[in-house]
């Protein structure tokens, strides 16, 4: 019973920080099903990572963009677009290309928990409370059956 407390309270700070979190990578790695891995476009993935890195976002946005012509089904770069496009101000972008990594997204609740939060805090940046928290909730159903 402890445990499970534990966990429950382990499960609301992660979603607590996400909603307040920037938009930063997860520490988390690309799913392994992810189509980007040892893909030819994983390097200009790499290199968008590198980009973002040194705050250079215009590349970042090219090289992922760059990625996704080679590898459209990966939700690994829908989702470092949907964070780079909520640091660049545009929720709205960031809401649709979220929802576009959710479609290609393995079955990995936690992963997909994520996504979701990633739903919300573009929905919440919009002035969109109650579809936030439609997401919100979404985000935790998922994180509790991890």
């Amino acid at each position: 019973m402890a445990e499970r407390l534990v966990r429950l309270i382990a499960v609301l700070i992660f979603i607590a920080g996400c909603a307040t979190r920037t938009a930063e990578a997860p520490a988390f790695d690309m799913p392994s099903a992810d189509p980007l891995r040892d893909s030819p476009a994983e390097w200009l993935w790499q290199s968008g990572v590198q980009a973002r890195e040194k705050n250079d976002l215009p590349a970042a946005s090219r090289y992922f963009e760059r990625a996704l012509n080679v590898v459209p089904d990966s939700s690994w770069l829908y989702r470092e677009l949907a964070e780079l496009r909520l640091r660049q101000g545009d929720a709205s972008a960031a809401e649709g290309l979220a929802r576009k990594a959710l479609r290609y997204a393995p079955n990995d609740p936690s992963y997909q928990s994520v996504l979701w939060q990633l739903v919300a805090t573009s929905r919440q940046r919009q002035g969109d409370e109650e579809g936030a928290e439609r997401a919100r909730r979404e985000a935790e159903m998922l994180w509790s059956r991890r």
